[in-house]
């Protein structure tokens, strides 16, 4: 069973400036967002839990039925954390044709982060590969195309 994350934008005022800005499903980018997944850099992202002091009632009401995991992010944290820990990068070996695709083709590879014994090494080669679809890299690029002000708060939840 999916779910879907509703993710918005509230001003050190408690304004909603965006609201649902997500549009899709990624239960790996879901699970690091509530502490719940595998990719270490979440460890460092402060993330706060339940909504922020200023959310106006309207707001708090519009997602008490039918929601969970209600969470929050200064719009500060997230940039000074994302610059530190980019999350959108990875390293790891990969076979020739897989380097080749890389280059030629655009290609993002699954990365072995350890060279397996059994493994030719001739044929592996490390490299360090930037995922242009990461969520967490369109959130950052959404904040900065949108002018977000720093002392705002990314606030979001999930539904089923």
């Amino acid at each position: 069973m999916g779910r879907d994350i509703h993710l918005n934008i509230l001003s050190a005022e408690g304004e909603v400036l965006k609201q649902d800005i997500f549009d899709g499903r990624n239960s790996e980018w879901f699970n690091n967002m509530c502490g719940n997944g595998d990719d270490s850099e979440y460890d460092h992202l402060n993330i706060c839990y339940g909504s922020p002091e200023n959310a106006s009632e309207d707001f708090v009401k519009h997602y008490e039925d039918g929601y969970f995991n209600y969470r929050y992010i200064n719009v500060r944290d997230f940039y000074d954390w994302f610059i530190k820990y980019r999350p959108d990068l990875d390293a790891g070996w990969v076979s020739t044709y897989e380097k080749w695709k890389m280059e030629k083709k655009g290609y993002i590879p699954e990365v072995i982060h350890y060279l397996p014994a059994k493994n030719n090494s001739i044929d592996m080669h490390f490299v360090e590969i930037e995922n242009e679809y990461d969520c967490s890299r369109w959130l950052y690029n959404y904040l900065n195309d949108n002018n977000i002000p720093i002392s705002a708060n990314i606030v979001y939840c999930f539904d089923c």
